[in-house]
């Protein structure tokens, strides 16, 4: 089985590499074939830990993350939103998949890395589609941690985080009108606008009930 699964990741390989060279005449086939190839790199890394467990929890979470700074890096390159949106889902997703998060410190660490990389990406690429993406995994995720382990005693270490959060989610639609790429009105933005004060201050009073 470790032979089949290193074939399948190869196969992945092959078809990302195979984007990456018809990327330049023909942006959409190779876009896809990148996309493609990640794809199949994270459902690899994801059977071999869990259904076949022939990787240890550790390198396969190493995989995961290391596939999603891959596409996010491919995804700049080619200047690729729905690229950078599968990078994006597939990062938050790897400590699900692996099915160990490390305590809320590692867990929100992790995704506080993903979330700086969001704002990075949003300061310099009017991606609004990629914004509201990294809002819902990184508020729908918190959401289901706090109700299955939140107690009292994580007060101090996930306090910190939520306010993080509700920083660079607030700023970066601040920052996609001041960049005046859109109009004040655009969707896109306003459910940043609301959304996150109204999921911001739903979770601080959770936090402190």
């Amino acid at each position: 089985i470790e032979l089949r699964l290193a074939a399948v990741a190869a196969f992945g390989i092959g078809l990302s590499l195979l984007g990456m060279r018809v990327a330049g005449s023909r942006p959409g086939y190779g876009l896809s074939l990148q996309g493609a190839g990640g794809g199949v790199l994270y459902l690899t890394t994801y059977a071999a830990f869990r259904p076949y467990g022939v990787l240890p929890e550790p390198a396969a979470a190493v995989l995961l993350i290391a596939v999603s700074a891959l596409m996010v890096f491919l995804a700049v390159r080619h200047d690729s939103q729905p690229l950078a949106g599968l990078a994006i889902a597939g990062g938050f997703l790897a400590p699900i998949l692996v099915g160990g998060s490390g305590g809320p410190l590692t867990l929100f660490g992790y995704f506080a890395v993903l979330n700086v990389a969001i704002f990075a990406l949003a300061w310099w690429k009017s991606w609004r589609a990629l914004n509201v993406v990294g809002f819902i995994f990184t508020f729908v995720l918190g959401v289901l941690w706090g109700r299955e382990y939140y107690t009292p005693e994580h007060y101090a270490t996930v306090q910190p985080f939520l306010v993080l959060f509700f920083a660079l989610y607030l700023a970066i639609p601040i920052r996609n009108l001041l960049r005046g790429t859109a109009p004040p009105k655009d969707p896109v933005d306003g459910l940043l606008v609301f959304g996150v004060p109204i999921v911001g201050f739903a979770l601080q009073a959770a936090l402190v009930e």
